[in-house]
């Protein structure tokens, strides 16, 4: 009885031996991804991506990419447009901001844009918030103020 007890034993442990490096292999590496990018405009087949950091590596780490100003044939112009990507841990955030925006000639206009977007494992949360921006000129009185944020 004792022989067999102890085979029962030398079996058990030679299984946990053998098969505890595939459980290892078999845990979940984190990847990550993500891309900010402050100003994209996409007209008459042209693409335009200003202050776009590129992908995030799989790997992680930080990207970051800023303009002092631009203007793109009076059609698009804005200040200060800055954008950074970063990944590490469990979390990725991406985020993009523009001061003195102004689209179509100033047909839209905004004082500041603020984009951001941030991955925790499974869950996801975004926001926007534009501040005095006016969809039609002259009408950038302080009150306007757009703010979205949502998962």
């Amino acid at each position: 009885m004792n022989t067999q007890k102890n085979s029962t034993i030398a079996i058990c442990l030679t299984a946990i031996l053998a098969l505890s490096p595939i459980a290892s292999f078999a845990q979940a590496t984190t990847t990550f991804s993500g891309e900010a990018v402050a100003l994209r405009a996409n007209a008459l087949g042209i693409s335009l991506a200003l202050s776009d950091t590129g992908a995030l590596p799989s790997s992680g780490g930080n990207l970051s990419m800023s303009l002092a100003n631009v203007n793109v044939l009076g059609l698009a112009s804005a200040d200060a447009l800055k954008s950074t990507s970063s990944g590490s841990g469990t979390t990725s955030q991406s985020q993009s901001s523009v001061a003195n925006l102004s689209l179509l000639g100033g047909l839209v206009a905004a004082d500041v844009v603020n984009a951001a977007q941030r991955s925790l494992k499974d869950a996801a949360r975004r926001s926007l918030e534009a501040r005095r921006m006016a969809v039609w000129p002259g009408r950038r009185d302080g009150r306007d103020r757009t703010r979205r944020s949502g998962a």
